[in-house]
This record gives C-alpha cells, sequence and structure tokens, in this order.
C-alpha cells in the first residue's frame, strides 16, 4: 500500500489483521496443512531426484477422526423456558416446536449438515472451520455460507469467543462488474463506482496457485462486523470505496459461528490435528523411500562379466540371443567368466522403525487398529453399538463437544436473526385439528412482537439423531408398547420424525384403520336406525291391532245395549253383523 494511496478504515483495519496473519504463518500452514492431508508431501522431502514414496498417514487420521465427530448427527430443538412465562406456556411450547420445524426445514434446505462437515474438516486439517449467516431479503430467509479460515479476521486475536470480538471483518473475492452492480444498486454515484479497480490481493487466499488463474478481473470485498449500543452492525467497503456503512443489523449475536479443533491459550485459532504429525509423516516417507532405494540397489542378484572374453557382452541383457565369444574361447571358459552377484540381505531395522512410527503416531493420535475397530449392527442392540462407539471416542469426546457447540452456536443466530428481520412476522406450518381425529398443517404467522417478547423464555437443545441413537430410542420406545405401558397409537405418536421406522407409513396405516372404523361405526348407527324404525313399525302396528279389538269391543257393547233397551230385541237386530 503506498503512503499517499487513499483507504477506506475497514481496509486499514484488514491490514493490520493480514500483516499479525502472516507473522503468526497462517497463511504458509494453511497451504502445508492441505498439502500433507492431500498427499502433496513430495516437495516437502528434499530427497533430490529420486523419486519419493509417500505413505500418507495424516489423510486415514484426519479420516478417522472425522468419521468419528461426525457421527454424533445432532437436531435442533427449541425448548420452552417455563419457569419465567407461566401465563403463556401453552403459546410458549406452540411457538418452540414450530421453531424447530421450521430450524430443520432450513436445515435441508440450505444443506447445513453438509456445510457443518466441510467446517469440522477445515477445523481437523487447518485448526479452524466458521459457518457465516447472513439474511436474504429475497427469500426472507437464512443462508449459511464456510468462510475459510484465511479470509476471517477477529479484533482480538487471543479470544476464542467470537460474541466478546471487537469486531470481526470477512474478506470475499468478487468480480469487479459485479461489485460495481452491487454499487449501482445501492445508489452510489459513477464517479465512485470508478474507484472500484482490479487488485491483485490474492497471496493470502486460500489454494493460492488455484486463485492466482483469475478468468475476470477480481478485487477484495470486506464485510466488517462490530458492536454498538449491544447491536450489531456492519460496513461494507472495497479498497477505496465504503459500500455500505454503519448498518444497523438489528441483531444481538455475531452471525459467525467457529469450530477450533483443539483449543489453546491466548489464540482465537485452535490447533489441529495436522500439525504435529506432520514431523512423523515426513520421517515415514523419508525410511520407506531409502527402503525403496536401498531395494532398488542391492536386493536383487546383479549380472557379472568378463568383457574380454565376450564379442556382444549387451546381448547378455537380451532374451532369445546370441553370445559372441573371442579368440576361440571354449564354452567351459565362458562360464568362469560370467556369473551373478547374490543379493545383499536388508537389516530390519529399517522396516521395523517404520512400523512403528506408522503405528504408534496412530496410537498416539486415537486413530489406531483397536480404535478403529467395527461393531456388526444386526448383531446387537442399539445401546450396545453406542456403548462400543462410545468407549473407542473417549480421545475425541473434546471435539465431539465443540461440535455439539458449534451447532448451538448456530441455532442461537438464526433465531436472534428470524427476531432482528421478521418484522413483518414469521411465516411457518403448524399442526391444526382435523376434526376426525387427526391433525394437518396449516400455513400460519407468528408475529414480531410475539418473536421478540418471548426471547427470553427461548432456550436451545441439541438432540443426537445418529442411526444408532435413534435405533436405542424406537428400540426403547418399542419396550414400553411390547409391555403394555402405552398403545399402538401412542407408540407411533412418540416415534420422531425422522425415526428409522418409518412413522409416515405408520400413521398412513392408523389413518386408514380409522377411516374403515369409521365406515363400520356408521353402518352400525345405520343399522341400528333401521331396526329403531323396524321397532317403531311393529309397534304401531300392535298398536293398531289393539285399536281395532277396542273398537269391536265398544261395537258388541252399543249392540248389547240398543238391544236391551228395546226389551229384548228380535233375532234379526240379536244377528246384525257389526262393522
Amino acid at each position: 500500500m503506498k503512503d499517499n494511496e487513499e483507504v477506506t478504515s475497514v481496509w486499514k483495519d484488514f491490514e493490520k489483521g493480514r500483516m499479525y496473519n502472516r507473522m503468526k504463518k497462517v497463511y504458509t500452514d494453511t497451504d502445508i496443512n492441505y498439502d500433507y492431508y492431500y498427499g502433496n508431501q513430495a516437495k516437502y522431502l528434499n530427497i533430490g531426484k529420486e523419486t519419493p514414496v509417500i505413505l500418507n498417514i495424516i489423510k486415514s487420521i484426519v479420516k478417522y477422526k472425522l468419521g468419528v465427530v461426525n457421527s454424533n448427527a445432532y437436531a435442533i430443538v427449541y425448548n420452552p423456558n417455563f419457569y419465567n412465562a407461566e401465563d403463556e406456556g401453552e403459546l410458549l411450547e406452540e411457538l418452540c416446536k414450530v421453531l424447530s420445524k421450521h430450524s430443520n426445514k432450513v436445515w435441508e434446505l440450505q444443506q447445513v449438515g453438509s456445510k457443518i462437515k466441510e467446517c469440522v474438516k477445515d477445523a481437523c486439517i487447518n485448526d479452524e472451520g466458521i459457518l457465516h449467516n447472513y439474511f436474504d431479503t429475497e427469500k426472507q430467509e437464512v443462508v449459511a455460507e464456510v468462510i475459510d479460515k484465511n479470509n476471517i479476521y477477529y479484533g482480538n486475536e487471543n479470544d476464542d469467543d467470537i460474541q466478546l470480538q471487537p469486531y470481526i471483518i470477512i474478506s470475499y473475492r468478487k468480480p469487479v462488474t459485479q461489485v460495481k452492480d452491487e454499487a449501482r444498486l445501492l445508489g452510489i454515484s459513477e464517479d465512485k463506482i470508478e474507484l472500484i479497480t482490479q487488485d491483485g490481493e490474492t497471496l493470502e487466499q486460500a489454494g493460492y496457485n488455484s486463485v492466482t488463474d483469475e478468468v475476470n478481473p477480481m478485487c477484495l470485498v470486506l464485510l466488517k462486523y462490530y458492536k454498538k449500543n449491544g447491536k450489531i452492525y456492519y460496513t461494507k467497503a472495497v479498497k477505496a470505496l465504503e459500500l455500505e456503512n454503519d448498518m444497523d443489523t438489528g441483531m444481538t449475536l455475531y452471525p459467525v459461528a467457529h469450530m477450533v479443533w483443539e483449543k489453546v491459550k491466548g489464540s482465537s485459532r485452535g490447533m489441529g490435528a495436522v500439525r504435529n504429525v506432520i514431523s512423523n509423516q515426513i520421517e515415514i516417507n523419508k525410511i520407506a523411500t531409502r527402503r525403496a532405494l536401498a531395494v532398488k540397489i542391492s536386493a536383487f542378484p546383479k549380472l557379472a562379466v568378463n568383457k574380454d572374453f565376450v564379442d556382444n557382452p549387451n546381448a547378455l541383457e537380451k532374451v532369445g540371443s546370441t553370445i559372441k565369444l573371442k579368440g576361440g574361447a571354449q564354452l567351459e571358459d565362458i562360464r568362469k567368466q560370467i556369473g551373478y552377484l547374490s543379493p545383499a540381505s536388508m537389516s530390519p531395522d529399517a522396516k521395523n522403525l517404520q512400523d512403528d512410527l506408522t503405528n504408534n503416531t496412530k496410537d498416539l493420535e486415537g486413530a489406531g487398529d483397536v480404535a478403529t475397530g467395527t461393531v456388526d449392527p444386526t448383531q446387537a442392540s442399539g445401546k450396545a453399538i453406542l456403548a462400543v462407539q462410545q468407549a473407542t471416542q473417549q480421545p475425541l469426546n473434546e471435539q465431539v463437544d465443540t461440535y455439539k457447540t458449534f451447532i448451538e452456536d448456530i441455532a442461537r443466530i438464526w433465531y436472534d436473526m428470524w427476531k432482528a428481520y421478521k418484522i413483518n412476522g414469521m411465516q411457518v406450518m403448524y399442526e391444526q385439528d382435523d376434526g376426525e381425529g387427526g391433525t394437518v398443517e396449516v400455513p400460519g404467522t407468528f408475529s414480531y412482537e410475539l418473536l421478540n417478547r418471548l426471547d427470553a423464555n427461548i432456550k436451545v437443545d441439541i438432540t443426537p439423531k445418529s442411526p444408532y441413537d435413534k435405533f436405542a430410542q424406537e428400540q426403547s420406545i418399542e419396550g414400553l408398547m411390547t409391555n403394555e405401558k402405552i398403545t399402538f397409537e401412542e407408540y407411533v405418536e412418540a416415534l420422531p420424525e425422522d425415526s428409522v421406522m418409518p412413522k409416515y407409513v405408520l400413521q398412513n396405516i392408523l389413518k386408514k384403520r380409522q377411516e374403515k372404523l369409521k365406515i363400520i361405526n356408521q353402518m352400525e348407527l345405520e343399522a341400528q336406525a333401521m331396526q329403531g324404525q323396524l321397532q317403531q313399525a311393529m309397534k304401531n302396528q300392535d298398536n293398531d291391532m289393539s285399536s281395532i279389538d277396542n273398537i269391536e269391543n265398544e261395537a258388541n257393547m252399543t249392540q248389547q245395549e240398543l238391544v236391551n233397551s228395546l226389551g229384548g230385541g228380535t233375532d234379526e237386530l240379536s244377528q246384525m253383523p257389526v262393522a
């Protein structure tokens, strides 16, 4: 940078951070760490023109450790804190349920699981993995992106707590035309836009050898977050121009979460699993190369010939060729002049040293053969598998806990971001009774005021969701049903949404059962109604017959009274039929 060159204040802070990282060899160490992981190790051996032998134990160690940490899959769960909100318990519980489902949706759509694994890999190889979250105003949703360690700068490089940093700067390398278009959308005048020019600031970028091959003119764009009055602000700038200045995000947390593989006192970056294994890796490669060279030189028999007796000695190296003898030499004579030197025996010390270095390095890194043993899941219960898994993970408990905290930090940042940016309310899907004993998802809105009012009563939990965790959990629920502590319907309801047992299929079975039961009940009701009508009809018929008998009795009585009134009557009158 020239002394008289005008630069933005953000660029000056960036320069301070860059000088500090150069002093700490952050950029060169990044290249070395990834070279050793990917196997690009020959250039570090210094063995001249000899073809090196590369036995990459670093990659196997890193792969094992990543497998252990990543096997601990977790899901974000927002839970209510009823202690402070007893009067709003139901509302708070519904909000937490909706937030949990919404976070899982964002997790899937943004493929956050893959991005987190990339961060864990960066941390294992190169000390630190970083995830930056920003809010897409068009999609009205959180977006997560992985940031290289080389492209982030902290105001306090001695503190690994992101939220205590005075500021955080993230650098992006973008095409000049794209940055200019962005500046026009922000209403910046054309004379200032001309200050956005191509630069050659590529030396500190991760993968420098690839970054230098830029097809279009590129420049660095700096995004600086800082705290003011308890809120997070940001300024975006290039070297000579501020694109956005002192913008209030409305958030209270930095939208950056990071995972350090192993904490180091006085360092914000920590230490990965590669750095301290490099010297052993170099020696293993050198011993392997020396052994290969020794074998090439002395381990095979060599042909020896007296050229005074052979006219064409080169023919000895060709299959099926004729050997011409000199000076009338006899066949018996030539047999004495041609022979093979026996191969020299090689000391086993070199191989033993190489094997010891390899095995001891893996064992000390917790990635030996014992630790990488396997269990057949078809021959053991979920709980038994978890027990074996947890026993072999003991050396990596610190990293597993850090990984869990990393996800919790992301969950808190997301909620903080939703509170800040969802000013028109949070559009979500929530469950509602369908009136037939089931539930249906319907769209709804949680207001901006509600999100902020219930803030203090939201806590973030992380639940295990690895296949074996699910297996163990489902076995426990199934045990309750087997012991008749719960019904089949309650068993299905208790299954997690992403359970190994297909919950959706079981719910459909129950739904079909309910529909069939509903039809049967309806038919029974109709049958009962018809039976009632039949009984009523029969009753009415009985009543009709009883009425006829009454009428006949009344007619007989009337006839008898008439006869009596006539003083005995006549035979014709007494034989008169009654209608």
